[in-house]
């Protein structure tokens, strides 16, 4: 399918598309048109103190039929904190919430249980210590709904930004921030190896999307969601965000974000390094040979990795801003840069104005 739109158009395509179909789509001269139905995939592991809020801003939205597929995690231990209790009384007043038993421990099972109860042709995700607004999945429904009512390359996904709300700390915001910038399916394509290009569960999703990618089994021990935007990505199906702050990601010590071993930089780096493997390894889509630019610890870091998986490394260099710039790429080359912080990406990106992203020069974190 190629590039969606390509990054370096000027043009974000996803909002044209969706700006020239909303008129078609939620209007016609007999009134709006329905929405199709959503899931929320919810996992819950000991969230009561935050729980009925987040299962209530669900259930609070306007414009969108909807059920919440709730999925108790007690992480095999058989205990939990009364979440259970708690939703089994709830869904006893509201037949839209189903509690669903685990088919096994963590998050990505969890959400593979939700998943694989869901039946709308929608489908969504709440994590039970989160908050969003009531129009939330409607606006989300809309654009998604409005691409596929377009007729050239519909989204199979829509996300939205994110506002942070809690224990925010400065690396925090200014990941959001980064994350908040990127827009078009080709922004969050080209980013991807830096971080996470959205939070997942800011998403609506095309259940049948999600089905394709293989859900939320992941292919190492590192975090479901970097796993699932990888897939995401080689299988090319287009996404967009929402220039709005539709869903509120709480910040606190014991979020896993913080504190899992499946979020450290070891397990961020391997999902990095396996993903790289399958794009431009020996045996991946497109192999070609890598030429390594970065500095310090993280340069020595990435060259034993690439020296030991399948990966053709053309060199390794040592690169500050400030100094000569890189020799651009030559032949079938790809340059891979690794900076974490985007003052240097954006000096790269300076030191070599003629070179395009992801074609000759592709960052990661």
């Amino acid at each position: 399918m190629g590039e969606y739109p390509p990054p370096d158009s000027g043009v974000n395509a996803n909002w044209i598309i969706l700006f020239l179909c909303f008129p078609w789509t939620t209007r016609t001269s007999l009134g709006p048109m329905p929405l199709p139905p959503i899931d929320v995939l919810l996992p819950v592991h000991n969230a009561l103190e935050t729980l009925p809020a987040a299962v209530n801003d669900v259930l609070a939205q306007e414009g969108v039929e909807l059920r919440v597929l709730a999925v108790i995690d007690t992480h095999g231990t058989g205990q939990d904190d009364g979440s259970g209790a708690w939703l089994s009384a709830r869904a006893a007043d509201d037949e839209r919430l189903v509690v669903l038993p685990s088919a096994g421990s963590g998050l990505t099972a969890t959400l593979q249980t939700a998943l694989d109860a869901a039946t709308a042709p929608f489908v969504s995700h709440m994590e039970s210590d989160d908050r969003c607004p009531p129009d939330r999945l409607c606006k989300l429904a809309l654009a998604l709904e409005g691409s596929t009512a377009c007729g050239n390359t519909p989204l199979s996904a829509v996300t939205s930004q994110v506002e942070l709300f809690g224990a925010e700390s400065q690396g925090m915001e200014r990941y959001i921030s980064w994350q908040n910038a990127l827009l078009s399916h080709g922004e969050m394509a080209v980013e991807r190896f830096v971080e996470i290009p959205a939070l997942h569960q800011t998403g609506l999703y095309l259940r049948e999307a999600l089905l394709a990618v293989g859900g939320y089994v992941t292919r190492g021990d590192w975090p479901a969601d970097i796993d699932f935007w990888f897939r995401w990505f080689e299988h090319d199906l287009p996404v967009a965000k929402l220039p709005e702050k539709l869903y509120r990601w709480r910040q606190h010590a014991r979020q896993s974000t913080r504190g899992s071993p499946q979020h450290d930089h070891r397990a961020l780096h391997n999902a990095r390094v396996d993903a790289l493997a399958r794009a431009h390894g020996h045996e991946g889509r497109s192999p070609r040979p890598l030429r390594l630019i970065s500095t310090g610890g993280t340069l020595k870091t990435w060259e034993a990795s690439l020296t030991a998986g399948p990966f053709d490394l053309a060199g390794c260099e040592s690169w500050k801003s400030g100094r000569p710039a890189p020799k651009p790429p030559t032949g079938d080359e790809l340059l891979l840069a690794v900076y974490g912080m985007p003052a240097a990406r954006e000096a790269l990106r300076r030191a070599l104005p003629g070179v395009s992203e992801p074609e000759g020069l592709l960052f990661a974190g």
